[in-house]
C-alpha cells in the first residue's frame, strides 16, 4: 500500500467503538517538535537574510520542515491500526465490485467529509425521473415567487407578468454597493455564525463526540447528499421504523444559525422514538457552500428528496421541525411539499429584518434593509401563507434572542403567530380580536391540561365548517359571528397553535413540548339521501 496514501489521506477523527487516543500521535509530535527544529535552523543562521543565497537557505529550511512534518505524519498514521483499516476500506471503493463493501466499512470511521462518497445526487437522471412530478411542483412554486397574476382590463382576464423589483436609483446606488459587500463578507457570518470556520474548529471535538454518540447509541447512519447547485450536505439518519410506532414518522430537523445536528435539536424527537433526519446548513461542518437563502432552500429540498427516494418515506409521514432560523428552512420545505404531516417551529421569528435592524446602529438601518431584502430575506410570516398544513408554534417566554431585553411582549414569535392566524381566519381575527390576543401574548399563556365545553363547541364549529366548505385557507368562517363569539374562537385558535415553554432561546426542548401539530378534522360519515 502506497506510503503517500498515509501522507495525503484524510484526517481520521474516530473509529467507532475503539479508543482513538493514538490516532495522531506521530503527527502531534511533529507539530510540537517543529518549533525546536525552527530554533535549531535559526541558530545555524538559516533565517538571517544577508544575500540571495541566504534566501535560498530559508526556502530550503521551510521545505525541510514541511517535508519532515509530512514524513512524520505518514509514519504516525502508518503505525495506527485504525488508520490502516480506513485506508484499506478506501481501496475497496476503487472497484465497482467492492464499492458497496467499502462504503459499509467506511461507516465505522469518522474522517474528513470531503473524502466521503456521495450517497444521493440530486443531479442523477434516475433520481430526476423518479422525482419528476415533485420537480414540476417545485418549479411551479418557484415561478409563483417571481411571477404575479394581474388583470388585463382590456381583455378582462388574468395574465402573468414578471414582478418588477425595486426601481434603480442613482441616489441609493452607494448603499446598494455597501449592502452587497457587507452581506457577502461579515453579514452572512453574523447571521449564521455556525458557518465561521474558526468556530467550527473550536467546536470540532464536541461535534465528533456528538456524531459518535448518535452512531454508537442510536445506530445512526451518516450520508452525503448533493444538491441542485452542487453543494454537498452533511446529513445523519436514525431509523426507528422497526423499533417503535412513532418511528413510522420521519422528523426532518433544521438547526439554528449556530446549531449543528451533532449537538442540536435531534435529541428531542429521538427521545420520543421518531425516525429522525438531521442536516447541516451549507457551510456548516461537513456541508459545503454558504448559508444564503437560495443555497439553503436547495439543501433542504435535496434532503427531503433523499428522505423520500433513498430512505423510502412517504410525504405524508414527514414532519418538519425547525428551531430559530431553521424555521425558515422548514417552512420553505413545507411550501414545496404541502402534504407533509405538519411543521413544528420552536423559537422562530416572523421577519429577520426586525432582528437585524435592532442589532445595528439606527444610522445603518437603510443599508441593513437593502442587504436583508435583497440577499437574505428570511420572511417567515410571508412564507407561512403559502403553506396550508398544520403548524405548531413554541414560544420561549424568557427568550433573549428574538425578544428585546427578554421582554415577552416583543417576542417575534408573537407576530408570527398572529400573522398566520390572521391570514387563515380573517373574519375571526379582526382588529378587536388581534388586540385581545396581543394583550394575552404580553404575558405567559395559561397552561391547560384539559378541555372545556367551550373548547369542544369551538372545535365543533370548525369541523362542521371545513366538512361542508373544505379546508382551504383563508377560511371564511366567522363572517356572521358577533364580537363575543369571534373573541372566543380567537382565543381557542391561539391556544391550539402556540404553546409556551419557560426558558431562554438555547435551552434544549423537553420531549413533553414536542407534539404533532393540531389540525381540524374533517367529518367523513355523511349520510346522503
Amino acid at each position: 500500500m502506497s506510503f503517500f496514501r498515509y501522507v495525503f489521506g484524510p484526517k481520521l477523527y474516530m473509529e467507532y467503538g475503539m479508543s482513538n487516543a493514538q490516532l495522531n500521535l506521530m503527527w502531534n509530535i511533529s507539530f510540537y517538535a517543529s518549533p525546536l527544529l525552527v530554533t535549531f535552523l535559526y541558530r545555524r543562521g538559516y533565517f538571517v537574510v544577508e544575500s540571495i543565497s541566504t534566501i535560498a537557505k530559508i526556502s530550503t529550511s521551510i521545505g525541510l520542515i514541511l517535508m519532515v512534518s509530512m514524513i512524520m505524519r505518514g509514519m504516525g498514521r502508518n503505525q495506527s491500526q485504525s488508520y490502516t483499516r480506513m485506508i484499506k476500506a478506501m481501496e475497496l471503493l476503487k472497484s465497482p465490485n467492492t464499492e458497496e463493501e467499502g462504503k459499509r466499512a467506511l461507516r465505522l470511521f469518522d474522517f474528513e467529509f470531503d473524502y466521503w462518497k456521495v450517497d444521493f445526487d440530486k443531479f442523477t437522471q434516475k433520481q430526476f425521473e423518479k422525482a419528476n412530478f415533485l420537480s414540476r411542483q417545485y418549479l411551479e412554486f418557484a415561478i409563483t415567487q417571481s411571477l404575479s397574476p394581474v388583470t388585463d382590463e382590456k381583455k378582462g382576464k388574468d395574465v402573468v407578468v414578471k414582478k418588477v423589483g425595486r426601481h434603480f436609483k442613482w441616489t441609493t446606488f452607494p448603499c446598494e454597493i455597501v449592502a452587497y459587500l457587507a452581506i457577502q463578507t461579515f453579514g452572512i457570518r453574523m447571521m449564521y455564525p455556525g458557518s465561521v470556520k474558526l468556530l467550527q474548529h473550536y467546536m470540532r471535538p464536541m461535534l465528533v463526540a456528538g456524531r459518535g454518540k448518535l452512531i454508537e447509541e442510536e445506530n445512526a447512519r451518516r450520508f452525503k447528499v448533493r444538491t441542485l447547485d452542487a453543494n454537498d450536505i452533511d446529513t445523519i439518519f436514525v431509523d426507528n421504523r422497526y423499533r417503535n410506532v412513532n418511528g413510522k414518522i420521519l422528523v426532518i430537523c433544521s438547526e439554528g444559525n449556530a446549531g449543528f445536528y451533532e449537538i442540536g435539536i435531534m435529541a428531542t424527537p429521538l427521545s420520543l422514538k421518531y425516525s429522525v433526519l438531521g442536516w447541516n446548513h451549507p457551510g456548516f461542518e461537513g456541508s459545503t457552500g454558504k448559508p444564503f437563502p437560495d443555497q439553503d432552500k436547495n439543501a433542504v429540498e435535496a434532503v427531503v428528496k433523499f428522505a423520500i427516494y433513498h430512505l423510502g418515506f412517504s410525504v405524508n409521514d414527514i414532519l418538519f421541525y425547525g428551531w430559530s432560523i431553521g424555521g425558515y428552512s422548514s417552512l420553505w420545505a413545507a411550501t414545496c411539499y404541502p402534504d407533509v404531516k405538519g411543521v413544528v417551529l420552536d423559537a422562530t421569528f416572523d421577519d429577520v429584518l426586525y432582528l437585524a435592524q435592532s442589532r445595528m446602529p439606527q444610522s445603518l438601518s437603510g443599508i441593513v434593509r437593502i442587504a436583508i431584502r435583497d440577499y437574505c430575506n428570511l420572511h417567515n410570516a410571508e412564507l407561512a401563507q403559502k403553506y396550508s398544513g398544520p403548524v405548531n408554534l413554541i414560544r420561549r417566554t424568557e427568550d433573549e434572542i428574538i425578544a428585546e431585553d427578554n421582554n415577552i411582549e416583543t417576542n417575534r414569535g408573537n407576530f408570527l403567530a398572529l400573522s398566520i392566524l390572521k391570514y387563515r381566519y380573517p373574519y375571526i381575527f379582526q382588529t378587536p380580536q388581534i388586540n385581545r390576543c396581543k394583550k394575552q401574548l404580553s404575558k405567559p399563556l395559561e397552561k391547560r391540561n384539559f378541555t372545556t365545553p367551550e373548547d369542544d363547541l369551538c372545535m365543533s364549529r370548525l369541523v362542521t365548517y371545513v366538512s361542508d366548505q373544505g379546508k382551504k385557507f383563508p377560511l371564511a368562517i366567522g363572517e356572521d359571528y358577533n364580537e363575543e363569539l369571534r373573541s372566543e374562537m380567537a382565543e381557542f385558535l391561539l391556544r391550539k397553535h402556540l404553546r409556551d415553554f419557560k426558558s431562554t432561546h438555547c435551552t434544549p426542548l423537553p420531549a413533553e413540548f414536542f407534539n404533532l401539530p393540531w389540525d381540524i378534522l374533517v367529518e367523513q360519515d355523511f349520510v346522503f339521501t
